[in-house]
């Protein structure tokens, strides 16, 4: 489930927005992406808007559709203005046990 809040801080409205995630597997990244590329198109200002997503558990080395989103934000029609991708837990990448 996602949530979109709004806060004025020193005359200015900052809106956050958390768009949902069903799964562990990354889903959510192409969503994030295109979130933030209409909010530019809509603005038409593309100085204001951030996206961050969170990688964790071998997910940068483990799914596709990490890298995928990596190169499709160098494509013209995809670019945005700005995505900051933070990785944690990158090494950890196994569900089960070695048998």
């Amino acid at each position: 489930m996602g949530t979109t809040i709004s806060r004025t801080i020193n005359d200015k409205e900052i809106r956050l927005s958390i768009l949902p995630n069903p799964s562990h597997l990354e889903t959510v990244n192409p969503v994030v992406m295109g979130h933030v590329k209409a909010v530019e198109d809509f603005k038409q200002n593309r100085n204001k808007t951030l996206g961050v997503l969170i990688h964790g558990d071998a997910a940068v080395a483990g799914q596709g559709v990490v890298y995928e989103c990596l190169q499709m934000g160098y494509l013209p029609h995809y670019q945005s203005n700005g995505i900051i991708h933070i990785i944690a837990n990158n090494q950890i990448g196994f569900t089960t046990t070695p048998a």
